[in-house]
């Protein structure tokens, strides 16, 4: 396995990470994975980690909670072996996001519980509009969780290349999270690789 270290934050993780959002199993709404075996996805994590990979990505949403339970379960006493990203913004797929600076806080509590840990790694904001990006008190609230010592560095996870690229602005943001995959490629045609190149520089 390679790493290398993850945007500006100074955080070193695997080149390839374990995306979580499977593992929540059945969820309401058009985007659930559907029924899945907690041991088994115990068992993936851990064969994970044992192969090299360091990083895992995970959400609120993603099960109602349940995959950020599995990975708390699964890294119980293994947790500085790990880089935890979860994010915060949606609660499940069936609510509106609440990205006021007392939900982060909130939310950031609850993912903690959760994870059974005491810091985030990453925190993510979940695919906040732009008047989100643009907001000084999300900022503000997302600062002072760092400087509280529960999220060591934030950013956005962003579902378009173009909310990717206003995110780029939002000062302060140490990661851009956007689909690029075999069935997404739009990172290649709206000019978001090379501008992430040029921010990280």
């Amino acid at each position: 396995m390679r790493y290398r270290n993850l945007g500006r934050t100074g955080i070193s993780v695997s080149e390839i990470g374990f995306g979580a959002w499977g593992i929540g199993g059945r969820s309401a709404g058009d985007t659930s994975y559907g029924e899945t075996d907690d041991r088994v996805s115990l068992a993936a994590l851990e064969r994970a980690l044992d192969r090299g990979i360091t990083f895992f990505d995970t959400s609120p949403a993603y099960g109602a909670g349940r995959s950020e339970r599995l990975i708390g379960q699964a890294f119980r006493g293994r947790r500085r072996q790990v880089v935890i990203a979860t994010k915060a913004g949606y609660r499940d797929w069936t609510r509106p996001p609440d990205f006021s600076p007392e939900a982060l806080v909130r939310s950031v509590e609850d993912s903690l519980r959760r994870l059974q840990t005491d810091h985030l790694d990453l925190l993510q904001l979940h695919n906040p509009p732009p008047e989100v990006l643009a907001s000084t008190d999300v900022r503000k609230a997302l600062e002072g969780l760092q400087k509280a010592g529960k999220v060591r560095a934030w950013g956005i996870s962003a579902k378009s290349p173009e909310l990717a690229l206003e995110a780029l602005e939002m000062a302060g943001a140490a990661v851009i999270q956007a689909n690029f995959n075999m069935m997404d490629v739009r990172a290649l045609t709206t000019g978001l690789l090379e501008a992430l190149a040029v921010h990280k520089a």
